[in-house]
């Protein structure tokens, strides 16, 4: 019968008083804002290196804005140079054009006297 109730109150034994709780809610309470601080402190450094990150983009972007820019006005120029290059071409076809049209004009106009005074 003392054996029973041995038995019985053994595991009686393993439960935890108010004060064992109350311990170890503090110490859970303890262990959870070291965790939530760490956590923060994690977040601020990861926006830091995002900021860092995001700075260092926008830097690049300006910078191959730049670039693009001057490829642009590279091209404006070299259309430019290709433009008064075919308009000087162009003129100079223009003025061979009129100097062979007076000249067939010249000899059709030769031609047709010729053909006028044989018929005469």
């Amino acid at each position: 019968m003392i054996g029973e109730i041995e038995e019985k109150l053994a595991p009686l034994g393993d439960i935890a008083a108010k004060g064992d709780v109350e311990l170890a809610k503090l110490s859970l309470q303890k262990e959870i804002e070291q965790t939530r601080l760490s956590l923060q402190k994690e977040i601020e450094k990861v926006r830091g290196e995002v900021e860092q990150l995001r700075l260092s983009l926008q830097k690049e972007i300006e910078k191959v804005r730049g670039e693009v820019e001057q490829v642009r006005l590279s091209l404006q120029g070299e259309i430019e140079q290709v433009r008064l290059s075919l308009q000087k071409e162009i003129e100079g076809v223009k003025a061979s054009l009129i100097k062979w049209v007076i000249g067939l004009l010249l000899v059709q106009t030769g031609v047709i006297v010729s053909v006028i005074a044989l018929l005469r």
